[in-house]
Formats: C-alpha cells, structure tokens, sequence
C-alpha cells in the first residue's frame, strides 16, 4: 500500500514559493520536480524497482520505501536519473526556442529552476540524490559505514554553510531558502539509517490473473538469471523467448525462472543451465 506524507520543511518552503514568487516561476518549479521524481520512476521502474510511498520534500519527491537488499549500482542508477532527466528535458527546451523564439519568456524559467534543482540534488548529502551517489561510489572502495560516516561530516559542514548564506542575506534581502535547506540537511542524517527509498517488487507473492495478455521478451543465453529477474514487473505477466546459441528457442515462464532463482542462484548464466539439458519444474 502506498503511503503519502508531507516533509515539514516543505510546507513552509512551498507556501512562501507560492506566495513570494511570480506564479509562472512556482509552476515552473514544480514542472522541474515533476520532471525530476519522473526520472527516478522510470528507471527504478526499469530495473525491478516499485514505488511504494510518496513524500513531498523541499526539493523533490522521495518515493519508495526502505529495501535493505538494493544493489550499490541501482542505487546509482536511479540516483543519477533525477538529475539527468533535469538536464536533457532543460536542453530540450531550449532547443524549442530556435524554433519558437517567442516561447523564451515562458520557458526561460522553467530551465533555471529545473537546472538549478538537479545541482542542488548533486551535491553530496543525504537525502538528496548526490549523496546517494557519493555512498553508492564510496562503498566500491571503502565499507557502506565509513562512507556514510564522511556523508554526515558532509551534511553538517554544508548546512552550516547555509545557515551562513542565510545570516549573511538578513543584511541584504530575507530569503529564507537558506536557512529552510540548512534544517534539511540536518534532518536528512535520519535518513542515512536506511539505504534505499525504494522497494523491490517482490516476484514470489505476485498476484496471478486468470487471463492476461503477456508481455514477450526474446533474450539471449549470455544473460543471467537475476537480470531476468530484475525485468518481472508486478503489473504485467511475463514470457521469456530464450534464444540458445544453436538456434533453439525456450520459453520461459515467470514461475520457472523463480525456479531457476531458487535453485542455481542469481548469477547463473542461462547458456550454463540449459546447455546441460537440466529438467525445470
């Protein structure tokens, strides 16, 4: 069940959004965040993941909930996605002002704050996307705890840091941005108990329909079976063409490929289960 919750920080940034800045640049923020969160769906969607809760945070929309189980290079991947998509759809727009030019003064800010919010999302803090990214490239090289160690000592020196932009701005404009970001970074350290915002669907309790319309998949004996397993979705039933070397083709089913998981494992090639002729329930 998808559960829906409100970070507090978001409800004072958002209503002073609202109220303090021109209507077209709140949109234009929100577009941005739409964009962004749309980003992490598609690919943690892609790689096996689901969404199963949304929270509206000052600077985006965390979805998913905690999976201990997340590997460092999907976490990567679905970290980096948000960002990115900020990026290419920010470039894209500005494509369509050499063919509408007349579009600049309604698109111009929807390229700032879309821009603006992927690289406050990089930087390397938790919960923001950068230092998920910092965490998952850290843990290639040193433990998962050392590099959530560092994570903390850089959330704190980049929280003061804000809250100083915040006192040093009481003397030139109020904006209370700065400070609103320092207190979230503050509490974004809670979140370094968890290591994931998302869920992986859970094949093995996957409800059964009596007629479905698969979806087919032609793959090649080279993969493994826990690919295979990462391309299962809950929402549509699957069907695996299985192209051999030799030509030959076997079909699989979701149940025989959990069969498959149970018995030799994830990172069993397929060319080295069925090559050897072995019988699948």
């Amino acid at each position: 069940m998808r559960r829906f919750s409100i970070h507090p920080v978001a409800i004072i940034l958002w209503i002073w959004i609202f109220f303090a800045m021109k209507p077209l640049i709140a949109l234009s923020y929100v577009c941005a965040i739409v964009v962004h969160e749309f980003g992490h769906f598609i690919v943690a969607k892609k790689l096996g993941y689901e969404m199963a809760k949304f929270c509206l945070s000052p600077y985006g929309v965390s979805i998913g909930i905690v999976d201990k189980n997340l590997d460092f290079k999907d976490e990567l991947k679905i970290a980096f996605a948000g960002p990115l998509f900020n990026f290419v759809s920010s470039f894209l727009v500005v494509g369509l002002w050499w063919c509408f030019p007349a579009s600049y003064c309604f698109l111009e800010p929807f390229v700032k704050t879309s821009c603006l919010l992927a690289l406050t999302n990089l930087l390397p803090a938790y919960p923001l996307d950068g230092g998920r990214i910092f965490v998952s490239m850290a843990s290639f090289v040193m433990r998962e705890k050392t590099a959530k160690k560092i994570t903390v000592i850089l959330n704190l020196a980049l929280a003061l840091c804000f809250f100083g932009l915040f006192v040093a701005f009481l003397f030139v404009n109020f904006n209370p941005t700065f400070l609103l970001f320092s207190i979230f970074l503050v509490g974004g350290l809670i979140e370094l108990k968890t290591n994931s915002k998302y869920e992986k669907i859970d094949i093995y309790f996957k409800k059964e329909k009596s007629f479905v319309v698969p979806k087919i998949c032609c793959v090649y004996s080279d993969v493994s079976v826990g690919q295979l397993i990462k391309k299962i979705q809950t929402s549509k039933t699957h069907i695996f063409c299985l192209i051999l070397k030799n030509g030959k083709i076997i079909n699989l089913s979701e149940k025989m490929i959990i069969n498959l998981s149970a018995k030799f494992g994830y990172n069993k090639k397929l060319e080295e289960i069925f090559n050897k002729n072995i019988k699948i329930n």
